[in-house]
């Protein structure tokens, strides 16, 4: 007999930002009075579609970039809707923007000015270049799909074999950084707060599974400042086996928003 699970994840991008037009990255710069605002547009409009749901979800997850542009805002949410978000906010490394080395924190414009090469090689196929002293697109990629996949199994083995916790506190999190973290709660959705580059790896696996994202994906996707998508996991495995046994899972993509 087939054990079959579904969940919702939200995939929302972090707002406008401090210091203008800049290579961010691994900069860890704040939000803007625009950016904080955008957020909480794209949540009330998140919060709308999760009442359209067949089966509405009660509670969510919330899991965050460590990045201060995503974490402030999450803990801000967090704080104002204790009884949306029951479990601890967990942070992870895996959910961070691209390192782009070099360049991070440079304008745009002085990027181009004094890399002009290197930067028009990147932005026209980031594939197969990389910024100098940067993260590959090939690392940045194993980075975010492991720990992807490491947070759906474990989330699914959890809320099998448990009514306790939300499944999430995986491998690559930072730990709780509010709420009680003697907290549990069940949950088959939840709200990931991240950055474009992220959200796009996660959108060309689900459209090309196991490939390499075609450059199109960074340089011809327009993904505006907290910019959201759905993405609908149907999960299942027997339920005769192990209980360790891994899930499969199929993700249906629901356009972003």
């Amino acid at each position: 007999m087939a054990e079959h699970r579904q969940l919702n994840i939200y995939l929302l991008r972090h707002g406008e930002c401090e210091g203008g037009e800049i290579i961010r990255g691994r900069s860890d710069v704040a939000l803007s009075d625009e950016g904080r605002a955008q957020m909480w547009r794209s949540w009330r409009a998140i919060s709308s579609a999760l009442e359209q749901l067949p089966s509405q979800p009660e509670r969510l997850a919330l899991l965050s970039s460590p990045a201060q542009r995503c974490q402030a805002f999450a803990a801000e949410l967090k704080a104002d809707m204790p009884d949306y978000f029951p479990a601890p906010l967990q942070q992870h490394d895996w959910l961070w923007e691209l390192d782009f080395g070099d360049w991070d924190g440079m304008k745009v414009a002085s990027v181009y000015q004094q890399h002009s090469e290197a930067a028009e090689a990147f932005w026209r196929d980031p594939v197969v270049n990389t910024p100098p002293g940067g993260e590959s697109l090939p690392a940045f990629r194993s980075r975010v799909l492991d720990g992807w996949q490491t947070m759906v199994q474990r989330w699914l083995a959890r809320e099998a074999n448990s009514s306790e916790g939300s499944g999430l506190q995986d491998s690559g999190s930072k730990g709780s950084v509010s709420g009680d973290s003697g907290s549990s709660a069940s949950a088959d959705a939840a709200l990931i707060l991240t950055h474009s580059g992220v959200i796009r790896l996660l959108l060309a696996e689900i459209l090309l599974p196991g490939q390499m994202p075609p450059a199109a994906v960074f340089n011809a996707l327009e993904l505006p400042y907290a910019a959201w998508v759905r993405i609908t996991l149907y999960a299942s495995r027997d339920a005769s086996g192990e209980s360790d046994q891994e899930w499969q899972c199929f993700s249906k993509l629901h356009w972003p928003q």
